[in-house]
């Protein structure tokens, strides 16, 4: 409990330098060691009850006493305690020596007081300090030990600080159906005031989104200025809608003896897998050159939110680079085709490989592709010029014939006739030669 709480501490240090101003805190370059310990058990003069009983030094008046029992496996004569506050701008002491030699005692502990005066008009609050130890070993070589400790202030004037908690950094990942975790940064801005007992509680007002484990989540204790990042691990239920929700964060903690109380409203989504499912392809495997060919294609949302902006697009390279149709949203449950009309040039010919690309996203922004392949064969168009010159010649060759036996009769016919005028002449000549 002890190493936990020096964690704790040291955590918190670190994070006040980086808080508050410049010169706020007064913190000398700090010894590490085992060197010098406190010891837990003793119960010394001056103390109603031992440091592992939560022993707390005495304020009277404006004077703080504070008794400490050190050992040491390795000192030797005289060591050093002194008091370091570590905000030096809201700390309730006067300017004063904050330090004090002590020699070691009959029983082998150490035993320092401190008396240090307050100042009048101090105000109650949690006031982080390091109690430092120092001192030498036998051969004279320097020692020296650090000692987290927190001086709580009650006799007081009032707390002018406002006790809040601050929230930020409230992320999720939460999708439908599935585990997930709240995460936060949980501040307390305080100077002066440190929180005990603080847990968090996470509850979401639908019903949809319920605790993994225990409704209440402990969290470490929080010294002034300091922060830690929470994790609240919540279920998804499949039932839940798959749009944002508002999740109440409450947080609990005891300041300054007083219960406290903070609640939050945040808004999250909650995701789901793009279900876009496709169904058989339609195509014709071969199309004439010159005539259309159509591709459908049934795509189904099997989700529980809308798919919008789907998108499908054909690239047959030899026939088209890119020839995309919108297909637009698909509710969840709904069935779409995505049809495409192709018309190959008529110059192509042959066996064309490409895709059919669908895109489509979800309201939250997030994308999904599918392709699948695609084969058309185009075949070369029939040759209607050749073939209409020879019907045309096979259906001239009957008039040609007519007109030419029509012909070759009026000729024969004709020559009938000069030849009988021709053979009157040469009988009228006969029968004149006899007369």
């Amino acid at each position: 409990m002890k190493r936990t709480q020096l964690l704790t501490f040291m955590l918190a240090v670190l994070f006040l330098q980086h808080v508050f101003p410049a010169g706020a805190i007064s913190l000398p370059e700090i010894a590490a060691g085992d060197s010098f310990r406190i010891d837990e058990q003793a119960v010394l003069q001056g103390m109603k009850q031992s440091w592992g009983q939560g022993y707390e030094p005495v304020i009277t008046g404006h004077t703080m006493t504070l008794v400490l029992p050190i050992r040491s496996e390795r000192a030797e004569g005289m060591i050093q305690t002194e008091i370091i506050p570590l905000c030096v701008g809201v700390s309730p002491f006067l300017k004063q020596d904050m330090s004090a030699r002590t020699g070691k005692s009959v029983s082998g502990i150490w035993e320092v007081t401190l008396s240090l005066r307050l100042m009048q008009g101090r105000r109650n609050g949690d006031y982080p300090c390091f109690i430092r130890v120092t001192g030498n070993d036998e051969a004279g070589g320097s020692l020296a030990a650090d000692f987290p400790w927190i001086l709580r202030v009650r006799d007081g004037l009032p707390c002018r600080e406002t006790v809040r908690m601050e929230v930020s950094d409230v992320k999720a990942d939460l999708r439908l159906g599935e585990d997930g975790t709240v995460t936060a940064v949980i501040a307390n801005p305080c100077q002066s005031v440190a929180y005990d007992q603080v847990t968090l509680s996470v509850s979401d007002p639908s019903g949809e989104i319920i605790p993994q484990y225990a409704s209440v989540l402990p969290l470490p204790d929080l010294l002034p200025g300091q922060q830690t990042e929470v994790c609240f691990p919540v279920t998804v239920l499949n039932k839940a809608a798959v749009a944002p929700h508002t999740l109440q964060l409450q947080l609990n903690w005891t300041a300054l003896d007083t219960a406290r109380s903070q609640t939050g409203a945040y808004t999250l989504p909650v995701h789901q897998e793009i279900r876009l499912e496709q169904g058989g392809l339609k195509m014709a495997s071969s199309v004439v050159a010159g005539d259309t060919v159509m591709i459908s294609l049934p795509l189904m949302n099997m989700g529980r939110a809308d798919i919008v902006n789907v998108l499908a697009t054909v690239t047959l390279p030899g026939i088209t680079e890119r020839q995309s149709v919108l297909v637009g949203t698909i509710a969840p449950g709904e069935t779409r085709q995505a049809q495409i009309t192709l018309t190959p040039d008529r110059a192509v010919s042959g066996d064309f490989t490409g895709t059919l690309t669908v895109e489509a996203g979800d309201p939250d922004g997030n994308q999904v592709s599918q392709t699948l392949p695609v084969h058309l064969t185009v075949e070369e168009p029939p040759q209607p010029a050749a073939a209409n010159n020879d019907a045309r010649i096979q259906a001239e060759k009957p008039p040609l014939l007519i007109w030419g036996l029509a012909g070759g009769s009026g000729l024969l016919l004709l020559l009938l006739l000069v030849q009988g005028v021709l053979l009157r002449r040469k009988i009228h000549r006969l029968e004149e030669d006899r007369l």
